[in-house]
């Protein structure tokens, strides 16, 4: 990996990680998520999750990243609140869970291992953030840096982003295709 794409996956990490420090949230440990990138399509296996416990998935670039401390001051140290805010910015993308029917749940089955998964990513380097949460334990983060694309596609998308010039890469910070809601999972 080299030194720019380290450096951009640290930052956007480092910012995820300050905003879940200053919302006061602690891993519990429980829901082992495994991430996989592969070319624009991202997946997180989702093993050993407590009863009752599911997991929601965001791709996060680096320039909102930034803006998720902020958003931990205001939300009082909620973590779920922090992560509406992060939903609500259009360059997150959400990952998508189990399929039936025609659609995708948006998380994992509650106390079932699953995955989770988006196609069709803009290239980008991401913070990758799993949160699992069960109706009586703590939330539990989890953050990994996550470049999607090729090398020199996933840089331009961060930088563009960045700037606010658009994806350089090819498509715009929005999701593209069946982005978290095509194919079928677990």
């Amino acid at each position: 990996m080299s030194l720019v794409k380290k450096a951009a996956s640290g930052l956007a990490v480092a910012a995820m990680a300050a905003g879940m420090t200053l919302a006061g949230t602690g891993a519990a440990n429980a829901a082992v998520p495994t991430p996989h990138v592969l070319g624009n399509t991202v997946t997180v296996n989702v093993d050993q999750p407590l009863p009752g416990q599911t997991c929601i998935g965001m791709l996060v670039p680096p320039y909102a990243a930034a803006d998720l401390a902020g958003a931990a001051v205001a939300s009082g140290g909620d973590l779920m609140a922090i992560v509406r805010a992060l939903g609500d910015q259009h360059d997150v993308i959400s990952l998508a869970g189990p399929g039936a029917f025609g659609f995708n749940l948006p998380a994992t089955l509650p106390g079932q291992p699953g995955v989770l998964f988006a196609n069709n990513v803009p290239s980008n380097v991401y913070a990758l953030a799993v949160v699992c949460v069960s109706g009586d334990g703590p939330a539990e983060p989890h953050l990994f840096p996550a470049v999607v694309g090729g090398p020199l596609d996933a840089f331009g998308g961060s930088v563009a982003g960045s700037t606010g010039t658009g994806n350089v890469g090819g498509g715009g910070g929005t999701p593209v295709g069946d982005t978290g809601s095509g194919g079928s999972s677990s």
